[in-house]
């Protein structure tokens, strides 16, 4: 079996290459942005699209777990697509609860009744150092982050990368984001783990870093 392919990008912090972020020594695992059901929810409303997205979603996420054997998986909004998908993204996370001690659920903003009746959701995360929101309501989460809150980790962009060769070749990867939102305090947007969202560019002034998420490999892209 091939080890996970994974970037450091803080101590302990580990990025792995199919869009998943790690904490070695805290034992949680954080991925933004599932989307589950987007095809049974657009079939729902007249779209066909190909059905390989739940089950490429379940299979890498009992992978991540096996690999680095997390205490908590920590899902950052946006779990389900719409409310056309609660029952298959019910059946998702039943599926993985066997696998991970305990999964903590963060209201997203596609995250609709249907699915939170039945499953607990929470508006905010901490860890030390760390803390987790989903991203659509940043400014007023941000307002009530405290001084042992070093990180503050999101969802909701889907921040993305275009790489081009000069010639006419252009590639868009998905990427985590670090932006400085104070002197010593940073935002950390997490990839969407969605195969459906390509994603597209974060504009800020105060990004410092993008690390980009490939098949097989992620590696560190300044800033512009």
């Amino acid at each position: 079996m091939k080890p996970p392919v994974v970037a450091r990008i803080e101590d302990d912090v580990l990025l792995d290459s199919r869009r998943a972020l790690v904490h070695a020594t805290q034992r949680w695992m954080a991925v933004a942005d599932i989307h589950f059901g987007y095809e049974v929810h657009q079939a729902k409303k007249g779209a066909l699209l190909p059905d390989f997205g739940m089950p490429q979603i379940e299979q890498t996420l009992k992978a991540l777990i096996a690999d680095h054997l997390p205490r908590r998986l920590i899902l950052v909004g946006d779990i389900m697509d719409g409310s056309g998908s609660a029952e298959e993204t019910l059946n998702l996370l039943a599926c993985l609860q066997p696998h991970v001690a305990e999964i903590i659920c963060i209201l997203g903003n596609h995250d609709r009744p249907a699915l939170r009746r039945s499953w607990p959701f929470v508006e905010t995360h901490r860890e030390e150092g760390f803390l987790f929101s989903h991203g659509h309501h940043f400014k007023k989460v941000e307002n009530h982050a405290t001084d042992g809150d070093a990180v503050h980790i999101t969802g909701h962009e889907h921040p993305a990368v275009s790489l081009s060769d000069g010639a006419g070749l252009r590639l868009k990867l998905p990427a985590l984001v670090r932006e400085l939102i104070a002197q010593s305090r940073e935002r950390w947007i997490l990839p969407a783990f969605s195969p459906w969202a390509a994603g597209g560019a974060y504009a800020s002034r105060t990004v410092k870093e993008h690390w980009i998420c490939a098949p097989g490999r992620v590696w560190r892209h300044a800033a512009a």
